[in-house]
Parts: C-alpha cells; structure tokens; sequence
C-alpha cells in the first residue's frame, strides 16, 4: 500500500558501470513501509518499474556533486542501496522545472516521509535527566522508548518544529532533540552492562540536564543523524563529535570544511576586517573612518563583496548589510580563530 507518492526526475550511478555520465528519467515516486518504488515514465506513460527495499539501503542524504546535478538550484536527495546482482547504487531524487507537472512542497514532504518510514517506532533506551543541575541525578532509571518524528514546540524558543521523540511506555513524547546544547559519545552503565550511548546537553522543561540515549541498531543511529544534519543544520557540530563510527560522514564533514577553509582564504584581509566591522554593528558608512580608507576605496571594496554574495545593497548610498552567507563566514573566522571581535 502507497503511504506517499510524488512525480520526481530521478537518476541512478552505478560502482559498477562508472560514473561516466547521469541520465535522468521522468518518474512516479512510491513510497511503501518497506520499500521505495520508481515507475518510470515516457510521454506520460508507464515504461518501467525499479523497487527499492529499505532493507538494501546503506545511506541517505547523501551529498550530491554539482555535477550530478539536473539543476544546482533544486533539492537533489541521494540514498545509496546495495542491490544483489546490480552493486552499490547510488539513488538520486529531484523534481524538473515545469511547475504544472512538479510540486516542490510535494517533494520535500515525499524526502521527509522517506526518514519516517525508517525512523518512527525504532526501539531505544533512555536515561533521563541523568545530571541535573551540574550533579548527578540518582533517582532515573533507564527505560524503553521508541522513536518517533512528531511537531513539538521547543521549550526554550517556544518555536513549534519537526523533531525526533522519543515515546515513553505511556507514549509521552521526550523531546530528546530539541534544544540540544551539546552532544558527545559516553560509555555508560546500562542495567550491569557497558554500552556507548549517546549523551545529550538539552533544556527539558525549565532547565539545562544531560540524558543519554542508546539505540542498539546502527542503520537507525545513522538515519538519525542524518535527519539532524538535514532538518537542523545548527546541530552540525554535534553531529560530528557523534558520528564517528560513519566514515561516510566524516569525509562529508571534512569537504565542508575544507571548503569553507578555501572560502576564507580568498578572502583579502580588508575583507575580513570589513566583515567583521559589520558584524560588530558598525554603521555602513561609518566603515571607512574606522578602517582609514576614503569613500571611493570602501565603495570598490564594497562592490567586490556584493559580486561574491557577502553583501546586499539596503539604501542607495551604498548602505550594506551582511547576507547569510556574509555572516556564516564571519562565524567561520570566529570559530577557527582567523579573526576575533
């Protein structure tokens, strides 16, 4: 039975062929509680049919190469399935350009069901509220739960989002990931054996406690931080202290930074300082007085940063503000200590 369908392009890279080159065929997404069906299409009809047992699927959310891309503009989803007799597969999802015939908020909600289907009901166990105001709390125990992704509010934002649960045996929802302030990987006593759970810093009701989480099957770990990495992007540091025993991830973490690396290194050291004046709240045209340029240099610098997409113009007079790409490598400079404020 269907749980969700949506008309996708869709292209698959084999180890075995190579990857030579991408075609991209029209299809009908079927997404069933153990499976992900193709159903190809040509001139609008059915010229084949792919199926796709989550139970050969290795990853997902994997990043996709600008040149595997139909588009660079649109949301490409890449899972990799071992297929017996076909090799690894590397699956990738996205929808054309023609809106009559894609929906794009049917897209995302066809990816989202896919992360449902893998992750809602997964046994954990959970020990909650294990410190509590900086000492250990004796009176928890650990318990079974289950997962699963439910709308929540978060306590300390008070901003209702999708987020993974876990249920309790009364099937109150915890909200383990909301709020999360940091995360680590423990050894811990569970009920006489040591097991590697996963310790999260969360504000659960009115404050700040640590809990430890331990889910026995590694596929469900992954798809977990994969969800995170995906829905709540801020979480991505977290996620890479947690995620060592996926190598797969790691090398993704290291491309990320070693292009935000290059990013910062092309950027001259003016740049930098302009940047950061910005960030710090200093008016625009005030800029060049607190740097010792004159109106016509901070101008042309100006102009350089709005071609590389770190500036936008907000008045005439070349009054600029950061944009969101301007401010995450000023929190980049931070972070790896190139600039302070």
């Amino acid at each position: 039975m269907a749980v969700a369908e949506a008309r996708v392009k869709t292209a698959i890279i084999s180890s075995w062929k190579g990857s030579a080159g991408v075609d991209w065929r029209d299809a009908i997404g079927i997404i069933q509680n153990d499976r992900l069906i193709l159903r190809y299409l040509r001139m609008g009809e059915i010229v084949g049919e792919d199926n796709f047992p989550f139970s050969s699927l290795s990853d997902l959310s994997v990043n996709v190469p600008d040149n595997y891309k139909l588009n660079p503009e649109k949301e490409h989803f890449g899972m990799k399935f071992y297929i017996p007799g076909r090799g690894e597969l590397t699956l990738i999802l996205t929808i054309g350009d023609n809106l009559l015939i894609y929906d794009e908020n049917k897209f995302r909600e066809f990816i989202h069901t896919i992360f449902e289907i893998l992750i809602n009901g997964k046994a954990v166990k959970l020990l909650l509220a294990r410190v509590k105001g900086g000492a250990i709390n004796m009176e928890p125990q650990w318990q079974d739960g289950s997962l699963r992704i439910v709308s929540i509010k978060s306590a300390k934002r008070g901003k209702t989002e999708r987020n993974v649960v876990v249920l309790d045996p009364d099937r109150k929802p915890i909200p383990i990931f909301s709020d999360v302030e940091d995360m680590d990987v423990e050894e811990i006593d569970m009920n006489g054996k040591k097991v590697e759970a996963w310790k999260i810093k969360h504000f659960y009701v009115n404050e700040t406690i640590i809990s430890y989480l331990y889910i026995p099957e590694k596929k469900t770990r992954l798809y977990v931080l994969r969800y995170l990495l995906k829905y709540i992007p801020g979480y991505f540091e977290f996620i890479m202290r947690v995620s060592k025993e996926f190598p797969m991830l790691q090398t993704e973490f290291r491309e990320v930074m070693e292009k935000e690396l290059k990013e910062l290194e092309s950027l001259d050291e003016m740049e930098k300082q302009i940047l950061m004046a910005l960030y710090s709240g200093l008016n625009p045209l005030e800029v060049h007085q607190f740097l010792g340029l004159d109106e016509r240099e901070i101008e042309e610098i100006y102009d350089r940063m709005i071609d590389k997409g770190l500036l936008k113009i907000v008045m005439i007079r070349k009054v600029v503000d950061l944009t969101r790409d301007g401010r995450k490598i000023v929190n980049k400079l931070m972070e790896y200590g190139l600039m302070a404020m």
